[in-house]
């Protein structure tokens, strides 16, 4: 699907189903550097679970136009606007990284408009190594192959994978050269200049889930529990011999976690497809 947003082309997964009147929405946002690509195997499950699936390529990244966007709080205002073009009036937000920061801004600019977030190795503040932006504005592909082998986990830089067909490291790089030149370093450094996450995190009027690896090397562990503290209403999964990239290293642990959680804390009834 493509739709106008401010003047953007922004393509939108739905998990190969079309939206239906009276079911609920769930809205998945990807990382830095990364796509709509990051939930394949997770919004083909929940749209034939009977979800209204929304997975934006924000500006910039794979299928969408424009240039990336440099501010973590622009970014939200893009994916707010996105819903309300779709007429999606309260989602389920699931946010992988950066995702997870644009999820709580998104909250604490419109809270009556999320009914529940999911984070996914992710914390509330996520400082950015100065070499990997500096490798991301003048050596991409260092960058790129340096990120993603820093982003997985040690079975699937043997090529344990979950997903057939493809090789974690190989993929993950791949999908990284689709977006826009520059986009990494745009989104790594809106990530660094993000201040707002503590304070919306505290005053987050929704129940919560938190999904972290054990073995994340991208945001570690312990980032992501001081976040899970700060949460007035929370749970939290953590997944063993993972690495950042959780929902392709461990699909079926995250989609049980979704499948589980999203359901209960969302008014409207799911319906099977």
């Amino acid at each position: 699907m493509r739709l106008d947003i401010d003047g953007i082309a922004c393509h939108v997964a739905t998990g190969g189903r079309k939206h239906l009147p009276g079911r609920p929405w769930v809205v998945f946002l990807h990382g830095a550097g990364s796509s709509h690509l990051t939930w394949a195997l997770q919004t083909r499950a929940l749209a034939y679970d009977g979800w209204n699936v929304v997975a934006p390529d924000l500006p910039g990244h794979f299928l969408s136009s424009g240039t990336p966007i440099a501010d973590i709080g622009a970014q939200a205002r893009f994916v707010l606007s996105l819903l309300q073009s779709l007429g999606a009036d309260r989602s389920a937000l699931v946010g992988h990284s950066m995702g997870g920061l644009i999820a709580l801004e998104m909250a604490r600019i419109d809270p009556k408009r999320v009914a529940a977030i999911v984070f996914v190795a992710t914390a509330a503040a996520i400082p950015v190594n100065d070499w990997l932006i500096n490798c991301a504005e003048t050596d991409e592909e260092l960058a790129f192959a340096s990120m993603t082998s820093w982003a997985h986990g040690p079975k699937a830089h043997l090529d344990e994978n979950t997903w057939p067909g493809a090789a974690h490291i190989g993929f993950g790089i791949d999908a990284m050269r689709l977006n826009a030149p520059g986009s990494l370093a745009i989104d790594l450094k809106a990530c660094a200049a993000y201040r707002g996450g503590a304070e919306a995190a505290a005053n987050l009027a929704c129940p919560s889930l938190c999904v972290f690896a054990r073995s994340d090397r991208m945001t570690p562990l312990r980032q992501g529990m001081k976040l899970a503290e700060m949460l007035p209403d929370n749970e939290t999964v953590i997944v063993e011999d993972c690495g950042h990239t959780i929902p392709s290293e461990a699909p079926r642990v995250l989609n049980a976690a979704l499948r589980r959680f999203l359901p209960g804390v969302v008014a409207e009834k799911v319906d099977a497809a």
